[in-house]
Order: C-alpha cells, then structure tokens, then sequence
C-alpha cells in the first residue's frame, strides 16, 4: 500500500511541475496578446473527473478505502494543514513586496485571485451541498470535494504562473506543499482519496481560468483603452454572463462561458 502513497507523492512533485515546464500559459504583461490552451484544461479535469468517480464502488472508491486502512487513523492529527493553503498565495505577495517581480503587480495579483477564489468557493461550496458523500471519519457528509486541498493548489498554480517562468523550484514548492496538504487531509481522516484528487483539480483549474477571465472582466469594468486580445490565432468571439445564486443562506457567483 505504501507504493501508492509513493506514486501520489512523485506525480505531484515531479510530473506535475514537468508538464508545466518553465513556461507559462499566459503573458508577461496584461496588454500582451492572451492565447487560452485548452490542453492545459485537461489535467484539471483529469483529477477532477477521477475524483467523481471514486464517490461510487469503482477502482477509485477501492483505493480510497485501501489508502485509508492503510494509514490506520487512531485520532492523532496533525493541524498543520489547516495553515498550509496559505503558503502559496502569501509567498506570491512576499516576493512581490521584497522587490522580485512577478508576471503582475500586486493590484492586477489581487484580481487574479479574487477571480480564481470566487470560481473555487462556489464549485467547492455547490458541489458539496449537492453531493451527499460521507467522511472517512463518518462525522459528517460534506466531504467531496476538499476544500483545504483545493485552496492549496490554487495557491501552489497562482505562485507557478507569477514566478513559475523565473526557476521552476518556485512551482516544485508550491506543488510539494499542496500535495502534503492534501495527503494530511487523507492522514487526519478528513477526506478519501478521491476527494483529494477533485479538490487538486478544481484548484488548479481555478487559477487558470482567473488568469485567463480576468483581462476580459477588467476590461469590460474598466474599459481599458489598450484592450487584451484574447487570442492571437483565433478570431472566435467569448461571451460571458454572471448571475448570483442564493443557497441555504449563501450567495454564490455563477458564471456562464460561451465560446
């Protein structure tokens, strides 16, 4: 069972960092020509789509439980996750305010995450109140996706994408500190496997997608006279509506994307 947590751990560490390579997926400043890879939606939906498939009996589920017994949780915990989300995000800003600058200034940083957090939160929030899963712990049924997970490696692709193009140990420890957050959640009988999958995957997409949403938002708020063009190969137009949504005393933001 121990080979599984291996592989878990050398796919965060390695692969993941590898597949974004040095580069990033969008430019250097906000008046540059934006190109939106959907290639680079795939592992996102890779994680997330495993992790739905592991709520049933399925091989996910199996090595859910199978990790799960493995690490015979007694009631010991380790708190430390409930602080690590932060570590990405607050050396973004840390860097940015001791002079290394990043891809944005802090106030365009700020937008980006603001974005990004909005798209977390409310698939975070929706998918668990309308997805009854039970925790490991059985304490109760808000378990899929982690949230903690999620916010960790939104943070670990927001300090890739502002600093990942300057060396890539900046994204190997953003990553390695998402990926022991989210094996902790598995450690402290918080959350199954799959849960942590979903939680990386809708994480990651969210920095993306803020990346991306973000130049075309400030644009149409602010009506920036130097306009990001929102691709430079392709002359296919993007609409885009938002509208609240009011659940159970929530009120969550949902976005409609048209391409």
């Amino acid at each position: 069972m121990k080979k599984h947590l291996l592989l878990y751990v050398v796919v965060a560490l390695f692969i993941f960092p590898k597949i974004y390579g040095q580069k990033s997926d969008y430019g250097l400043n906000l008046n540059e020509p934006l190109e939106f890879k959907h290639e680079s939606l795939l592992l996102p939906t890779f994680l997330i789509a495993s992790g739905a498939f592991g709520i049933r009996k399925g091989p996910i589920r199996d090595l859910s439980v199978e990790i799960r017994e493995s690490l015979k949780p007694d009631g010991s915990k380790v708190t430390v996750d409930d602080y690590l989300p932060a570590v990405g995000i607050a050396s973004a800003y840390g860097l940015e305010f001791a002079g290394y600058k990043g891809r944005y200034d802090w106030k365009n940083k700020t937008g980006v995450l603001l974005v990004s957090g909005l798209f977390m939160y409310s698939s975070v929030r929706i998918t668990k109140n309308n997805i009854s899963a039970r925790r490991p712990s059985g304490r109760s049924v808000s378990t899929f996706p982690s949230g903690h997970t999620a916010l960790t490696f939104m943070g670990a692709e927001f300090l890739h994408q502002e600093y990942g193009h300057r060396s890539i140990w900046f994204s190997i420890g953003g990553y390695s500190i998402a990926t022991l957050t989210g094996f902790l959640r598995i450690y402290n009988d918080k959350h199954w496997f799959n849960d942590v999958l979903a939680g990386a995957g809708i994480g990651i997409l969210s920095t993306k997608l803020g990346y991306w949403l973000y130049p075309m938002i400030k644009n149409i708020i602010f009506k920036d006279k130097n306009k990001v063009e929102y691709s430079s190969q392709s002359k296919k137009s993007y609409t885009i509506q938002f509208a609240p949504i009011v659940t159970n005393n929530e009120v969550q933001l949902g976005a409609y994307i048209q391409f």
